[in-house]
C-alpha cells in the first residue's frame, strides 16, 4: 500500500500536480481506475499492466515500486522488530526476546516507522531522479521534518538505555582502538560527537535535535563543497542541488557521520548502476552530444539520485561493521580536519584532469 501511494508522488509531483486529487486516472482515456483495480501488485496482475477500458500500456515501474516497498518493509521490520539489530550489535548483554514479546515492543515499532519513513522517502526520490533528472523538494524537506522531530524524541542512544554509554570511561577518547566498536548503536546511530558534552548528555532531547541539525547541515554542505569544487575544475555543471537535499534528509535521520559515508558508498553504488545500463540497456540512436530539438543530450549521464540513495541504505544497514573501521577518523578532530583537506584538493584535481581529458568542442550548425 505505500509503495502504492509512493508510486503517486512518483507520477505527479515531477509535473507539480496534487498528490490527493483527482484518484487514479489513465493517462490515456482519463477513466478512473476501479478500487479493486487499484490493489497493490494484484492489480496490477490482473490487467496484465494494462488500462481496462482502453487497454492503454501501465508502465512496469508500478509493479516493481510496489514489490520492491514491499521487500524493503519486511527487510526493516526483520532488521528492526525481531532481530533488533541496533541493540544487540552494540549492548554486552543482548535483549534475547520471543517473537511474540518482539512485535509487541513499542521502542521496536518507533524504530520500524521512523527507518520505514526514510525508506520510501529514499525509494520515490530515487525512482523520480533516474526517470526526470530532478528530486522534488517535497519529498526531502518533509523528511527533513520527520526525521527532526523522531531524532528528537528517540535521541541517542535510544533504545538503548542511558547507562549502556556507562561502559565508556568517564572521559574517553573515543578513537584510540580500545574504544573500537563498544560506541552504543540507537535510532541515532552515533551522537555528533564524544564524549558528549555536558549540557547535551546521552538520552537528552538536546542531543537528539543538535545531532539531527548537524546531520542535516553536515549531509547538504558535504555535497555543496564537492558540487562547487568539482565544477571549478571541470568547468561546468556535474551535481544537483537535489543531491545535497537527499543527503540534508538523510543527516538528520542517521547522524552527519553516516551521511559523509553515503557521498563516497553513492558513487561505488552510482558507478555499478551505470555499468549494470551499459551493458544491459541498448544506446540510443542519438550519439553523446547531439543536437535534439535544439537542445544538447549527454548520454554519458547518469541521474546520482538513485546511487546516493543505495548508498545511504548500505551504509546505514552496514554501520555496525562500517562503524568499526571509521571511528578512529570520526572524533578525531586533527584527522578530519586533514581528511576535509586531502579531499578538497582531491576533488578539485579530478575536475582539472577530467576538463583537460574532454574532447575539444565543435561547432554544430543547426
Amino acid at each position: 500500500m505505500v509503495g502504492s501511494f509512493l508510486n503517486v508522488l512518483i507520477a505527479r509531483l515531477p509535473y507539480e500536480k496534487s498528490i490527493i486529487w483527482p484518484s487514479s486516472r489513465c493517462f490515456s482515456c482519463f477513466q478512473r481506475v476501479r478500487f479493486t483495480d487499484n490493489i497493490p501488485i494484484i492489480g496490477y496482475l490482473r490487467l496484465r499492466g494494462q488500462c481496462r477500458h482502453c487497454g492503454a500500456k501501465f508502465s512496469a515501474r508500478y509493479l516493481w515500486i510496489e514489490v520492491a516497498t514491499g521487500l524493503a518493509f519486511l527487510a526493516l521490520f526483520v532488521l528492526d522488530v525481531l532481530v533488533n539489530w541496533q541493540v544487540n550489535s552494540t549492548v554486552a548483554t543482548p535483549d534475547m526476546l520471543s517473537i511474540s514479546t518482539a512485535i509487541t515492543s513499542f521502542p521496536r515499532w518507533a524504530m520500524f516507522l521512523y527507518h520505514a519513513f526514510l525508506m520510501s522517502c529514499l525509494i520515490a526520490a530515487a525512482a523520480i531522479d533516474a526517470e526526470h533528472r530532478i528530486i522534488p523538494p517535497m519529498i526531502p524537506y518533509v523528511g527533513l521534518l520527520v526525521g527532526v522531530i523522531g531524532g528528537t524524541l528517540m535521541p541517542w542512544p535510544w533504545p538503548n538505555p542511558a547507562a549502556a554509554v556507562n561502559q565508556l570511561t568517564a572521559d574517553p577518547v573515543w578513537m584510540l582502538p580500545e574504544y573500537w566498536g563498544k560506541i552504543p548503536v540507537g535510532v541515532q546511530l552515533w551522537p555528533f560527537y564524544g564524549p558528549t558534552f555536558a549540557f547535551a548528555p546521552p538520552g537528552s532531547y538536546l542531543l537528539g535535535f543538535l545531532n539531527c541539525l548537524i546531520g542535516a547541515f553536515v549531509g547538504s554542505m558535504v555535497v555543496r563543497i564537492v558540487k562547487g569544487l568539482f565544477e571549478l575544475g571541470f568547468g561546468r555543471e556535474a551535481m544537483g542541488l537535489g543531491d545535497a537535499d537527499l543527503l540534508m534528509m538523510a543527516g538528520a535521520f542517521l547522524g552527519w557521520q553516516i551521511a559523509v559515508i553515503s557521498l563516497f558508498v553513492g558513487s561505488l553504488t552510482a558507478l555499478v548502476i551505470k555499468i549494470a545500463m551499459m551493458i544491459l540497456v541498448k544506446p540510443p540512436a542519438v550519439p553523446p552530444s547531439s543536437p535534439v530539438g535544439g537542445e544538447f543530450t549527454d548520454t554519458r549521464e547518469l541521474p546520482f539520485g538513485p546511487g546516493l540513495a543505495l548508498g545511504v541504505v548500505v551504509t546505514w544497514l552496514a554501520w555496525p561493521w562500517i562503524g568499526v573501521g571509521t571511528q578512529y577518523l570520526f572524533f578525531d578532530w586533527i584527522m578530519i580536519t586533514m581528511c576535509v583537506i586531502v579531499m578538497c584538493v582531491g576533488i578539485l584535481a579530478a575536475g582539472l584532469l577530467l576538463r583537460r581529458s574532454e574532447p575539444a568542442a565543435t561547432d554544430v550548425k543547426v
